[in-house]
């Protein structure tokens, strides 16, 4: 067994003696998944006022006497014991489990995450609703705001935007239209992005650079939703990028853009009894019949949705009979295609999942004309008193929620008896 009496350095056995009487010491084992930093387990003597930074120290001069090598500069470690994180020394530890300095405690060591920098800051005119980073290669990022404008941003340059795009137009000041936007995305080849808004319109927007000089002019637009959009998602489909929105309104509407002009829509539309089915896979509606992504484009750029889908049951007035009236549990807050994993950035167009402020997951089979084939709710029956705000897709059978309860839940969607492991207290504000 080593003793320890300088964290700068392991001592030599010699020393044990000398360290034991000087301050009370606690045997350890130390263990570790990465292979590149593991030592010898040990069991090794330390001071029991030793914490973390004491412990990463000894790590790494293990590591390099072990290797003989340097390892580039000091890396920061955590320490686990009893799946918890070591935040005070080891004899508060010992003290706070009731144990003594004979115990020989067994300490996990994994790569310390160290808390991020504030680079720098763009103050917009108005509250920011959503923040892009995936259009990767130009190494763009992306804002929508309350003020109805996308700003472009490059990484080398925050304080200053490089392009910023106006969704508003005179139509829909004299309208008296909420221009506000509350989500923007990238199209999966960085050609475009699609924005919602306010007023409920999903619009795209043929986005492009020559000269180090931004283009941009709206190629559509599409109102399904009777009440502000939440969110928004892109993926590319075999005919072109396919786009899905989520609205107060209950409303989880699927866009398809060929990606072509409008003229050659509609020369090409002629001959859609004779395109080979099996070139692109089509939607089916629920009824089975083949659904064909929307050509019909008016002068005005407007087209249709390929499908209309609803989170929540559609509620009517109890007045004045409206159809479709969004209640305080029928908000759709986001949502997002199914990722493949094949690589990065593929998605599934035929597979969608969404949340909402009824407290439920769905995932929808949009190749069969928008089934529900997983409806998951939270481990509780007051799921609707804990609206689900946030959605991401951690591999490909597990999804994770954030709720308003100040909660996570991780949810494995190969199983539909499973509701889904919550972490309470994950965010404490």
């Amino acid at each position: 067994m080593s003793a320890i009496n300088d964290y700068d350095s392991p001592a030599l056995a010699s020393s044990a003696a000398s360290a034991t009487a000087a301050e009370q010491t606690v045997p350890i084992i130390l263990t570790t998944s990465l292979d590149r930093y593991a030592i010898p387990s040990g069991p090794y003597m330390v001071p029991v006022s030793w914490r973390r930074t004491h412990l990463s120290t000894l790590v790494n001069k293990l590591v390099s006497s072990t290797f003989d090598v340097a390892t580039g500069g000091a890396v920061p470690f955590d320490f686990i014991i009893d799946s918890s994180l070591l935040r005070t020394t080891l004899g508060e530890y010992l003290e706070a489990g009731g144990l003594t300095s004979e115990s020989t405690l067994t300490i996990e060591y994994v790569r310390s995450t160290l808390p991020p920098t504030r680079l720098a800051a763009f103050e917009h005119d108005d509250w920011v609703a959503s923040v892009d980073c995936s259009f990767t290669q130009a190494k763009v990022y992306m804002t929508s705001s309350y003020d109805g404008s996308v700003r472009l941003f490059s990484p080398s340059n925050p304080t200053e935007a490089m392009y910023t795009l106006s969704t508003i137009n005179k139509a829909t000041v004299q309208g008296g239209r909420n221009t506000s936007l509350t989500s923007a995305k990238w199209t999966p080849n960085g050609e475009g992005l699609v924005t919602g808004g306010m007023d409920g319109k999903v619009q795209l927007w043929n986005v492009s650079q020559s000269d180090h000089v931004w283009k941009s002019n709206r190629k559509w637009q599409g109102e399904a939703h009777n009440a502000p959009i939440s969110a928004v998602d892109t993926a590319q489909g075999p005919q072109g990028v396919s786009v899905i929105s989520g609205g107060w309104d209950a409303i989880v509407a699927v866009w398809d853009d060929l990606g072509s002009s409008s003229s050659h829509v509609e020369s090409e539309s002629d001959n859609d009894d004779d395109e080979d089915e099996t070139s692109a896979k089509r939607r089916k509606t629920a009824n089975g019949s083949s659904s064909k992504p929307s050509t019909s484009r008016s002068k005005s750029g407007h087209i249709d949705p390929t499908m209309t889908l609803y989170h929540a049951a559609p509620t009517a007035h109890t007045v004045t009979g409206a159809k479709n009236v969004f209640t305080p549990t029928s908000r759709v807050t986001a949502l997002l295609f199914e990722r493949t994993f094949t690589d990065s950035s593929a998605k599934d167009t035929n597979r969608a999942w969404s949340v909402g402020y009824n407290g439920l997951l769905k995932g929808w089979d949009l190749g069969s004309g928008g089934i529900t084939h997983t409806s998951l709710s939270l481990p509780s029956s007051t799921a609707e008193s804990r609206p689900m705000l946030s959605l991401a897709q951690l591999s490909r059978a597990t999804l994770v929620t954030g709720t308003m309860d100040r909660t996570i839940h991780l949810f494995d969607t190969r199983s539909s008896g499973t509701l889904g492991v919550s972490i309470a207290n994950a965010h404490r504000g």
